[in-house]
């Protein structure tokens, strides 16, 4: 499936996205604290901000809250995402810009102390990841830090099988038809290994490269561009 298709399917979630979120994926306000705990800011830090793959503007405003500084650049290829993002979060004003974009191919600013990317990163195929990688090394600060929270396979074939029912069973519990969602994720999703990934941010530059947070198949990985 190509972006541009990509794009029509999360324009048609966006208005249920919200509430639909928690119900597919496991742990998702843990994964929200992990991330914020990772970030070494002073909470009254004046930090430049991306959120890459925004969606609906839930990690945005996560941010925005916790660093009442920090000004966040919210950059989702879907409008009817970006929309909602700025009828819910229109109180942080000025502080929170939005645009939409393919981040694959467009500019989406420097000077960044800290980008995140939550559920996104998945849609590029493996190339396109390590392509991106380096754009985002280029885009950051020196000790800038990057977070990324998103849908991966196994180090193995097997495990990956392992997860993915683990997987299902949460939705199913969860009362979404598992066997319909999982056939959109293998009709849009690209995922890689954290392995690869990790090698990958190496290979672009990033330091203090690593594995920070998994369950199952979704992790939060990263890096920091050194200083």
């Amino acid at each position: 499936m190509n972006l541009d298709a990509i794009r029509e399917q999360f324009e048609q979630r966006a208005f249920n996205y919200d509430g639909l979120i928690f119900r597919l994926i496991p742990r998702y306000r843990e994964q929200h604290d992990v991330i914020l705990h990772l970030i070494p800011s002073e909470t009254n830090a004046n930090i430049k901000v991306l959120d890459l793959g925004a969606g609906t503007g839930i990690l945005s405003a996560v941010l925005l809250s916790a660093f009442p500084q920090a000004k966040v650049l919210a950059f989702d290829m879907a409008e009817n995402m970006l929309k909602i993002c700025q009828t819910n979060f229109s109180a942080f004003g000025e502080r929170l810009t939005l645009q939409q974009g393919n981040f694959a191919e467009d500019d989406f600013g420097s000077g960044y102390d800290l980008v995140v990317s939550g559920l996104a990163i998945h849609h590029l195929d493996s190339a396109g990841k390590q392509e991106l990688f380096h754009k985002l090394f280029h885009s950051m600060n020196p000790g800038g830090i990057l977070l990324i929270r998103d849908i991966v396979t196994g180090a193995t074939p097997r495990l990956t099988e392992q997860y993915e029912q683990l997987w299902r069973q949460y939705m199913k519990a969860n009362g979404e038809d598992d066997a319909a969602w999982f056939q959109k994720y293998l009709e849009e999703d690209i995922p890689s290994s954290v392995e690869e990934q990790t090698k990958w941010l190496a290979e672009a530059g990033f330091a203090d490269v690593g594995c920070h947070w998994r369950y199952l198949n979704f992790a939060i990985f990263g890096g920091v561009i050194p200083r």
